[in-house]
């Protein structure tokens, strides 16, 4: 019996609970909960660039973390949007009274009746693991969130924090023209700042394919002037410098980087290799072993090793890498190691199409009884490419 005066009481007191704001005095607003986390996800957005700015946190890792609060900043802002105001004195209405006295009767006595029927007091309890195996919400699609979003920016273009927060997400989901779009709107109406800046020039090269242009490399100058230690930036600066054949620049600009960069720093591998292929074609002396291998372009580990990147991050990147010694072997064929870290590097970008495209102009560039035209057949045969069969 003791149970069921517990039951009983237990379930009177969530009724009361349940029907307590139909004893408010005064109009509440049921949207403070949701206003405070957008106050809340607003300011681990300004904790989080400081935390880039002063270097302490790894741009991929910064980005990822920046799209998360954006889409929860996006569901709290949503919600505060959506909430009303509660009624006035809500226990003044006719037969408010009348209808809490029958809910908190009856409530508590239907439920003990139907539990007294159809309840299983003795049924084992159902452990916590199993009930979340069985059904899994998932959050709510982010390309819906993106698109609420859009449509209050439609109404209200001067919101800067929203533009703030969409930016980095449609870098992330590859939508680059809008990221540049939504990165110019923060900084005209929040200001510039390191994080913003170089977001714009990394939208602006991953439209251009991966190429820092003149508009880019300017907004990663903008980015350094404000926070000479943002290490992006200085990343992207050096990779124009490569791609322009500016080696001796760009063997100082890798240098600095790597010097400056934490050891687990996501782009350590590539720095080292772009730093070594910038030594070599400077005729600069090789780099230590500390500063990576002495082979120009980017190896097979390199791209894999930038797969913990940030999409966006990872094929502007590497593309450019890519890019850079495929332009060089143009001009100097007989670079077998050259020729194979291109065909691994197009694998692993899923590129099959250019792979094999290398493979056989490898193939060609070498005697096939050569010892290097060897190599590229063992290459081919390991990756499933098969060469060009040459006319007699």
């Amino acid at each position: 019996m003791v149970f069921w005066f517990v039951a009983a009481g237990m379930t009177a007191a969530a009724t009361l609970i349940a029907l307590w704001p139909l004893f408010a005095d005064g109009p509440r607003r049921v949207a403070s909960r949701a206003e405070h986390d957008v106050e809340v996800y607003a300011a681990q957005l300004r904790e989080l660039d400081a935390d880039v700015e002063r270097g302490t946190m790894p741009a991929a890792e910064a980005a990822t973390a920046r799209a998360e609060i954006g889409r929860r900043l996006l569901r709290a802002d949503g919600k505060a949007r959506l909430a009303v105001e509660g009624g006035a004195r809500g226990w003044q209405r006719r037969g408010a009274m009348a209808t809490v006295v029958a809910v908190v009767a009856l409530v508590p006595l239907t439920s003990a009746g139907l539990y007294y029927l159809y309840g299983a007091p003795g049924l084992p309890d159902l452990p916590l693991a199993s009930r979340q195996g069985e059904s899994q919400t998932p959050d709510p699609d982010i390309g819906q969130m993106v698109a609420a979003a859009e449509e209050r920016l439609r109404t209200e273009p001067d919101d800067g924090q929203g533009w703030d927060v969409l930016a980095p997400i449609y870098l992330r989901m590859e939508r680059p023209q809008e990221a540049a779009e939504a990165f110019r709107q923060a900084i005209r109406l929040l200001g510039a700042s390191a994080p913003r800046e170089a977001g714009l020039g990394e939208a602006l090269t991953q439209l251009a394919d991966g190429e820092v242009t003149e508009e880019a490399r300017a907004a990663f100058e903008r980015s350094l002037t404000i926070n000479p230690a943002f290490l992006p930036a200085r990343f992207f600066l050096a990779l124009d410098l490569s791609q322009e054949d500016r080696y001796e620049e760009a063997g100082v600009a890798w240098a600095q980087l790597v010097e400056m960069s934490p050891p687990n720093a996501p782009w350590m591998q590539i720095a080292n290799a772009a730093l070594a292929d910038a030594r070599q074609n400077s005729g600069a002396p090789a780099p230590t072993a500390e500063a990576g291998a002495a082979a120009p372009g980017p190896t097979a580990a390199d791209v894999e090793a930038a797969s913990a990147m940030e999409e966006t991050d990872r094929q502007a990147m590497i593309r450019g890498m890519v890019g850079q010694l495929a332009a060089r072997l143009e001009t100097q064929p007989n670079d077998v190691e050259g020729w194979k870290r291109l065909i691994h590097s197009y694998r692993v970008l899923g590129e099959d199409d250019r792979a094999s495209e290398a493979y056989q102009t490898a193939s060609r560039s070498f005697a096939a009884d050569s010892a290097a035209g060897r190599e590229i057949a063992a290459l081919g045969a390991e990756l499933g490419l098969v060469a060009e069969e040459t006319q007699p």
